[in-house]
């Protein structure tokens, strides 16, 4: 009984996790239409301006995102992983399991990996937006 369990339970886990993210990107495709479906009707009426036009052109055609001025799903991902590895290495550090040195080393690199991850979605924006300038 329990050889079955330890099969299904997982089996059952990524199924649900399947169903979640399928729903979760089938409602952003649907939101992403609406989207672009309003902006076509945006573009289509005659008493808008030229800067306007553009701007939704741009938008449009997936340049420039005007309207978000954030950072991307990879790089939130990366932001997230940074701040979760930066927050459990500090965490290791501090109240090492064992008094073993090991772990405070291990949970330093950690912590600096952490860091790592954490700023790097903020450079590279920095890097893009210089290239832009110049």
């Amino acid at each position: 009984m329990e050889e079955i369990a330890l099969f299904v339970v997982p089996v059952l886990i990524t199924i649900f996790a399947f169903a979640l993210i399928k729903t979760w990107m089938d409602g952003r495709a649907k939101a992403q239409s609406e989207k672009v479906r309003l902006l076509e009707e945006a573009l289509k009426n005659p008493s808008i301006d030229r800067a306007t036009v553009e701007r939704l052109a741009d938008r449009l055609a997936g340049g420039a995102r005007a309207g978000r001025g954030g950072l991307g799903g990879f790089a939130r991902l990366l932001f997230s992983c940074g701040w979760l590895a930066f927050l459990g290495g500090l965490g290791l550090w501090l109240f090492p399991p064992d008094r073993d040195p090991d772990w405070r080393t291990g949970a330093i690199w950690i912590a600096v990996l952490g860091f790592a991850l954490l700023t790097y979605p903020f450079a590279i924006r920095e890097l893009e937006q210089r290239r832009e300038r110049s």
